[in-house]
């Protein structure tokens, strides 16, 4: 009897076991970080600046979108002239010649970095040194000029540095650099020679907050560099610290209020756009 007693409990067990559902993964959305390589080195520290400026720049794109729809729809003649409509695109951290660091790796040797980059030689000689994990050179030289490509990683900080160099009669100067780094606050910081920006996730990967500006003509240097800094003393003010009027475009998020500011057509045009009115938008963008 008892064994019979024990045998039901056995198979009511299982039956409530398998009759569970298992939990659903959650939904994330364009504009929620998702991380997907983990590696402690440079390729995966890449990935994951693409994950944040990916999110970031979903988040100013389809609210944008969400809100010119609205705009066009309620326009009374051409929606493009309407002050609230946003023209200029939100295309953070471009830069020219970043991308050729994809090709970037332990797998990647002397031999083999010349025929990867051959596109690229224009009948200059080739250097390519590494150490396979988080310090990376590229260089094409010839008589007279020298055009370097040179990465920096650092587990620590887990942040990278890279800066495209050129070298000629005129002297040595930095052509375009990039940071990402990741402050004390859990902050994600990302400096170019034209552009900053700080953007801040919560627990469930969703921005609570970014301040991302772009210079209007200036440039940014590396002795402004945060990148190697154990400890990065970080204003609040730091993405706008040369001052508004150095800015050619300023996108804000906070408290869920996106704040669009640009003056590449003259004077200085500030559009606010609250998330909670698009909500749905960013489902459907996927």
């Amino acid at each position: 009897m008892k064994r019979i007693i024990a045998l039901s409990v056995a198979i009511l067990f299982l039956f409530c076991s398998c009759s569970e559902k298992p939990e659903e993964p959650k939904l994330k959305t364009a504009d929620m970080l998702d991380i997907t390589n983990t590696d402690l080195d440079f390729q995966g520290c890449r990935s994951r600046f693409d994950a944040v400026v990916s999110a970031m720049k979903s988040k100013v794109t389809v609210l944008e979108n969400a809100h010119n729809e609205t705009v066009k729809s309620n326009a009374e003649s051409e929606y493009f002239l309407e002050k609230e409509y946003v023209l200029t695109a939100f295309e953070p951290f471009m830069l020219s010649d970043f991308e050729l660091t994809r090709e970037f790796s332990p797998l990647l040797t002397a031999e083999s970095a010349n025929s990867v980059f051959a596109h690229k030689t224009n009948g200059m000689k080739l250097v390519y040194e590494s150490d396979g994990k988080a310090s990376y050179i590229l260089q094409f030289f010839s008589e007279t000029v020298v055009k370097e490509y040179s990465v920096e990683y650092s587990e620590k900080a887990d942040g990278f540095r890279y800066v495209y160099s050129v070298e000629d009669s005129g002297g040595e100067r930095a052509e375009e650099f990039l940071e990402f780094i990741k402050d004390n606050n859990g902050r994600y910081l990302i400096q170019s020679n034209t552009s900053r920006g700080i953007i801040e996730f919560d627990a469930e990967d969703k921005i609570v907050y970014f301040c991302c500006g772009e210079l209007n003509g200036g440039e940014f240097t590396l002795d402004e560099s945060v990148f190697g800094n154990d400890n990065p003393h970080i204003s609040e003010n730091w993405v706008l610290e040369r001052g508004k009027s150095n800015y050619i475009n300023i996108h804000t998020y906070d408290g869920g209020m996106l704040i669009h500011e640009d003056c590449s057509s003259g004077p200085w045009k500030s559009v606010k756009i609250s998330e909670e009115d698009y909500a749905s938008a960013f489902y459907a963008h996927k």
